[in-house]
Protein backbone atom coordinates (compact mmCIF):
# COMPACT_ATOMS: atom_id res chain seq x y z
CA UNK A 1 0.00 0.00 0.00
CA UNK A 2 1.47 3.31 -1.10
CA UNK A 3 0.97 6.17 1.36
CA UNK A 4 0.13 9.41 -0.45
CA UNK A 5 -1.10 11.56 2.43
CA UNK A 6 1.26 14.52 2.81
CA UNK A 7 0.98 14.77 6.59
CA UNK A 8 1.74 11.08 7.04
CA UNK A 9 4.69 11.24 4.68
CA UNK A 10 6.04 14.36 6.38
CA UNK A 11 5.87 12.79 9.84
CA UNK A 12 7.46 9.60 8.51
CA UNK A 13 10.30 11.64 6.97
CA UNK A 14 10.78 13.51 10.26
CA UNK A 15 11.02 10.31 12.29
CA UNK A 16 13.17 8.58 9.67
CA UNK A 17 15.69 11.44 9.86
CA UNK A 18 15.77 11.09 13.67
CA UNK A 19 16.16 7.29 13.57
CA UNK A 20 17.85 6.46 10.25
CA UNK A 21 18.81 2.91 11.25
CA UNK A 22 15.37 1.89 12.53
CA UNK A 23 13.30 -0.62 10.57
CA UNK A 24 10.66 0.99 8.37
CA UNK A 25 7.75 -0.74 10.10
CA UNK A 26 8.84 0.60 13.49
CA UNK A 27 8.97 4.13 12.08
CA UNK A 28 5.44 3.76 10.72
CA UNK A 29 4.33 2.45 14.13
CA UNK A 30 5.77 5.60 15.73
CA UNK A 31 3.90 7.70 13.16
CA UNK A 32 0.70 5.83 14.04
CA UNK A 33 1.23 6.47 17.76
CA UNK A 34 1.74 10.19 17.05
CA UNK A 35 -1.48 10.55 15.09
CA UNK A 36 -3.36 8.40 17.59
CA UNK A 37 -2.23 9.91 20.89
CA UNK A 38 -0.82 13.37 20.14
CA UNK A 39 -3.22 14.83 17.57
CA UNK A 40 -6.14 12.35 17.81
CA UNK A 41 -6.33 11.83 14.05
CA UNK A 42 -7.88 8.38 13.87
CA UNK A 43 -7.95 8.07 10.09
CA UNK A 44 -4.25 8.78 9.71
CA UNK A 45 -3.41 6.55 12.68
CA UNK A 46 -5.27 3.69 10.99
CA UNK A 47 -3.41 4.22 7.72
CA UNK A 48 -0.04 4.26 9.50
CA UNK A 49 -0.84 1.14 11.55
CA UNK A 50 -1.98 -0.65 8.41
CA UNK A 51 1.32 0.24 6.75
CA UNK A 52 3.32 -1.02 9.74
CA UNK A 53 1.40 -4.32 9.77
CA UNK A 54 1.86 -4.73 6.02
CA UNK A 55 5.62 -4.27 6.34
CA UNK A 56 5.96 -6.66 9.28
CA UNK A 57 3.16 -9.18 9.74
CA UNK A 58 5.10 -11.09 12.40
CA UNK A 59 5.19 -8.43 15.13
CA UNK A 60 2.27 -8.54 17.56
CA UNK A 61 2.60 -4.95 18.86
CA UNK A 62 1.75 -3.65 15.37
CA UNK A 63 -1.39 -5.78 15.24
CA UNK A 64 -2.36 -4.73 18.77
CA UNK A 65 -1.88 -1.05 17.96
CA UNK A 66 -3.90 -1.45 14.77
CA UNK A 67 -6.66 -3.21 16.73
CA UNK A 68 -6.83 -0.36 19.26
CA UNK A 69 -7.24 2.16 16.44
CA UNK A 70 -9.88 0.01 14.76
CA UNK A 71 -11.84 -0.25 18.01
CA UNK A 72 -11.71 3.52 18.41
CA UNK A 73 -13.12 3.74 14.88
CA UNK A 74 -15.85 1.19 15.74
CA UNK A 75 -14.53 -1.23 13.13
CA UNK A 76 -15.17 -4.13 15.40
CA UNK A 77 -14.64 -7.20 13.26
CA UNK A 78 -11.51 -5.79 11.61
CA UNK A 79 -10.18 -5.33 15.14
CA UNK A 80 -11.06 -8.96 15.92
CA UNK A 81 -9.02 -10.05 12.89
CA UNK A 82 -5.98 -8.08 14.10
CA UNK A 83 -6.30 -9.57 17.58
CA UNK A 84 -6.60 -13.05 16.10
CA UNK A 85 -3.27 -12.32 14.38
CA UNK A 86 -1.78 -11.45 17.78
CA UNK A 87 -2.98 -14.74 19.20
CA UNK A 88 -1.59 -16.70 16.25
CA UNK A 89 1.78 -15.04 16.85
CA UNK A 90 1.51 -15.96 20.58
CA UNK A 91 1.67 -12.25 21.43
CA UNK A 92 5.39 -12.05 20.64
CA UNK A 93 6.77 -8.69 21.75
CA UNK A 94 3.91 -8.03 24.18
CA UNK A 95 3.51 -8.26 27.95
CA UNK A 96 -0.04 -9.63 28.27
CA UNK A 97 0.18 -9.45 32.07
CA UNK A 98 -0.33 -5.70 31.58
CA UNK A 99 -3.86 -4.79 30.61
CA UNK A 100 -2.86 -2.34 27.88
CA UNK A 101 -0.87 -5.08 26.13
CA UNK A 102 -3.39 -7.87 26.59
CA UNK A 103 -5.05 -9.01 23.38
CA UNK A 104 -7.99 -10.67 25.16
CA UNK A 105 -8.79 -7.45 27.02
CA UNK A 106 -9.18 -5.68 23.68
CA UNK A 107 -10.89 -8.65 22.08
CA UNK A 108 -13.68 -8.39 24.64
CA UNK A 109 -14.32 -4.79 23.61
CA UNK A 110 -14.29 -5.59 19.90
CA UNK A 111 -16.77 -8.44 20.43
CA UNK A 112 -18.96 -6.30 22.69
CA UNK A 113 -19.08 -3.60 20.05
CA UNK A 114 -20.13 -6.23 17.52
CA UNK A 115 -22.97 -7.27 19.89
CA UNK A 116 -21.39 -10.69 20.50
CA UNK A 117 -21.86 -10.41 24.23
CA UNK A 118 -21.38 -14.03 25.26
CA UNK A 119 -18.04 -14.19 23.43
CA UNK A 120 -17.05 -10.83 24.91
CA UNK A 121 -17.70 -12.13 28.42
CA UNK A 122 -15.62 -15.23 27.70
CA UNK A 123 -12.73 -13.15 26.33
CA UNK A 124 -12.83 -10.87 29.37
CA UNK A 125 -12.90 -13.82 31.77
CA UNK A 126 -9.73 -15.15 30.15
CA UNK A 127 -8.17 -11.69 30.19
CA UNK A 128 -8.91 -11.29 33.89
CA UNK A 129 -7.10 -14.55 34.60
CA UNK A 130 -4.00 -13.30 32.80
CA UNK A 131 -3.75 -9.59 33.65
CA UNK A 132 -1.79 -8.81 36.81
CA UNK A 133 -0.94 -5.13 36.33
CA UNK A 134 -3.51 -2.33 35.97
CA UNK A 135 -1.61 0.68 37.31
CA UNK A 136 -4.70 2.43 38.65
CA UNK A 137 -8.23 1.58 39.66
CA UNK A 138 -10.24 3.17 36.84
CA UNK A 139 -9.47 0.73 34.00
CA UNK A 140 -9.89 -2.19 36.40
CA UNK A 141 -13.28 -1.03 37.67
CA UNK A 142 -14.46 -0.30 34.13
CA UNK A 143 -13.30 -3.76 33.05
CA UNK A 144 -15.44 -5.48 35.68
CA UNK A 145 -18.39 -3.17 34.94
CA UNK A 146 -18.27 -3.88 31.22
CA UNK A 147 -17.84 -7.59 31.88
CA UNK A 148 -20.98 -7.34 34.00
CA UNK A 149 -22.82 -5.66 31.12
CA UNK A 150 -21.92 -8.54 28.79
CA UNK A 151 -23.30 -11.13 31.22
CA UNK A 152 -26.32 -8.93 31.98
CA UNK A 153 -27.20 -8.60 28.29
CA UNK A 154 -27.05 -12.39 28.02
CA UNK A 155 -29.46 -12.59 30.99
CA UNK A 156 -26.79 -14.35 33.01
CA UNK A 157 -27.72 -12.45 36.14
CA UNK A 158 -25.59 -14.36 38.64
CA UNK A 159 -22.40 -13.76 36.65
CA UNK A 160 -23.41 -10.13 36.12
CA UNK A 161 -23.94 -9.61 39.85
CA UNK A 162 -20.56 -11.17 40.59
CA UNK A 163 -18.84 -8.88 38.07
CA UNK A 164 -20.59 -5.79 39.46
CA UNK A 165 -19.56 -6.79 42.99
CA UNK A 166 -15.96 -7.05 41.86
CA UNK A 167 -16.26 -3.67 40.15
CA UNK A 168 -17.50 -2.09 43.38
CA UNK A 169 -14.59 -3.32 45.49
CA UNK A 170 -11.84 -3.17 42.85
CA UNK A 171 -8.96 -3.33 43.32
CA UNK A 172 -9.87 -6.45 45.26
CA UNK A 173 -8.53 -9.95 45.90
CA UNK A 174 -7.22 -11.62 42.77
CA UNK A 175 -7.29 -8.45 40.68
CA UNK A 176 -3.61 -7.52 40.71
CA UNK A 177 -0.14 -8.72 41.60
CA UNK A 178 1.30 -7.73 44.96
CA UNK A 179 3.63 -5.15 43.39
CA UNK A 180 0.93 -3.42 41.32
CA UNK A 181 0.88 -0.51 43.73
CA UNK A 182 -2.01 1.96 43.40
CA UNK A 183 -2.25 5.31 45.14
CA UNK A 184 -4.77 4.90 47.94
CA UNK A 185 -6.12 8.44 47.60
CA UNK A 186 -6.64 8.04 43.87
CA UNK A 187 -8.39 4.72 44.43
CA UNK A 188 -10.77 6.40 46.91
CA UNK A 189 -11.56 9.19 44.45
CA UNK A 190 -12.22 6.63 41.74
CA UNK A 191 -14.52 4.66 44.06
CA UNK A 192 -16.55 7.77 44.85
CA UNK A 193 -16.86 8.70 41.18
CA UNK A 194 -17.68 5.32 39.63
CA UNK A 195 -19.40 3.29 42.34
CA UNK A 196 -22.81 5.04 42.16
CA UNK A 197 -23.13 3.98 38.51
CA UNK A 198 -21.91 0.46 39.25
CA UNK A 199 -24.37 0.16 42.15
CA UNK A 200 -27.25 1.04 39.80
CA UNK A 201 -26.38 -1.84 37.47
CA UNK A 202 -25.87 -4.16 40.41
CA UNK A 203 -29.38 -3.36 41.64
CA UNK A 204 -30.86 -3.90 38.17
CA UNK A 205 -29.21 -7.31 37.85
CA UNK A 206 -30.27 -8.27 41.38
CA UNK A 207 -33.87 -7.44 40.45
CA UNK A 208 -33.66 -9.37 37.18
CA UNK A 209 -34.15 -6.20 35.14
CA UNK A 210 -32.92 -6.32 31.54
CA UNK A 211 -30.56 -3.86 29.84
CA UNK A 212 -30.84 -2.28 26.41
CA UNK A 213 -27.65 -2.88 24.43
CA UNK A 214 -28.10 0.33 22.47
CA UNK A 215 -27.84 2.38 25.65
CA UNK A 216 -24.44 0.97 26.62
CA UNK A 217 -21.07 2.09 25.32
CA UNK A 218 -18.07 0.00 26.34
CA UNK A 219 -14.66 1.18 25.18
CA UNK A 220 -11.22 0.11 26.37
CA UNK A 221 -9.10 2.32 28.57
CA UNK A 222 -6.37 3.59 26.27
CA UNK A 223 -3.32 5.10 27.93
Amino acid sequence: MAIKDEKLLAKFAEYRSQFPSEHEDYVWAAVAEYFSTVVSDGARALAAWHKACTLNKEWSPHHLGHAKALIQAHKWMQAVAELDACAELECVGLEPERFEQNDLYLLGYALFGACRFKEAAEAWRAAGNRIRYWGDAEPLKQFHLHRGWAHHLERNFLEAIDAYKRALVAPGPGDTDFDDAMDADEVEVCQERLNPTIERYYELASAGELLEAGELKAMPYIR
